[in-house]
């Protein structure tokens, strides 16, 4: 494997681990659309998928993780319009019904921008989909309050693991981390970085005994984001947070603050 087509490898997700009944249960709900992007970020054309529950003044962007799909969110789309929140969340490209072979976090990032237009009242994001939400935030998106799930920090360090696991010999992974850094900036790999500016309030929930990405990204978001709160949510692991009573509970009284106008986190 070249360093060409490994860089592809690194941009190509995986497929959804499982399907579960109440995903599907939870599109049945759903008002479908679907939005062009063209050209799109990684790919020719990216056509998504977006979903959109109920109406209300207030909106939550969900933004799913690698290898997710919006319908992961399922036990956060009844309490949230219980809220009295409307609810929007979106299939990243090469991500559940969307199109496309390949992703990225800007490309959630610009998928995330056109599906929410210039402003909503919070995000809720988990692992990549959290890089791709502050890409977001950074490019001009506006939020009141945001809340991360096991979020992806530091993108190079996944790049390193995929080499890792790959076994891809040294010259060639020499050459792929030039293909990497060419490509993409080095802000926009590093929500720390992005984060520094950021001044919403942010709610971040991590199992320290997450085995597909560490406490310490969210550590290092925390200690990035002035105000951050960080919650050790114990043995929900990396995709059961998303399932969790507690951590639904507490990000939704968190996002249940009114009277805060939309206002601009990024720079």
């Amino acid at each position: 494997m070249d360093s060409a087509l490994a860089l592809q490898e690194f941009l190509r997700p995986p497929p959804p681990l499982r399907n579960l009944k109440r995903e599907h249960a939870v599109l049945e709900t759903a008002e479908v659309s679907r939005v062009e992007i063209i050209p799109g970020t990684e790919n020719d054309i990216e056509e998504i998928t977006v979903y959109h529950w109920g109406k209300a003044d207030h909106r939550i962007l969900l933004v799913h993780g690698w290898g997710g799909k919006a319908d992961q969110f399922f036990s956060f789309v009844g309490p949230l319009r219980d809220a009295g929140f409307e609810v929007i969340a979106f299939d990243a490209p090469a991500h559940g019904t969307s199109s496309g072979s390949f992703a990225s976090g800007p490309a959630f990032a610009r998928a995330a921008r056109v599906v929410a237009g210039d402003a909503v009242h919070g995000i809720i994001a988990h692992s990549l989909g959290a890089a791709g939400s502050a890409i977001a935030l950074a490019q001009g998106l506006k939020a009141n309050r945001v809340v991360f799930l096991a979020p992806a920090a530091l993108i190079a360090s996944l790049l390193e693991e995929f080499i890792r696991l790959r076994q891809i010999p040294e010259p060639v992974a020499a050459e792929l981390r030039q293909r990497f850094a060419a490509r993409y900036s080095a802000e926009i790999v590093s929500v720390p970085l992005m984060a520094s500016r950021f001044d919403a309030p942010v709610l971040i929930f991590h199992d320290p005994e997450d085995r597909d990405l560490p406490f310490s990204h969210s550590e290092a978001i925390a200690a990035s984001w002035t105000g951050a709160q960080l919650i050790a949510s114990s043995r929900v692991g990396h995709w059961r947070i998303m399932r969790d009573q507690a951590v639904i509970e507490r990000a939704i009284r968190f996002l249940s603050v009114s009277g805060i106008p939309a206002v601009a986190v990024g720079s």
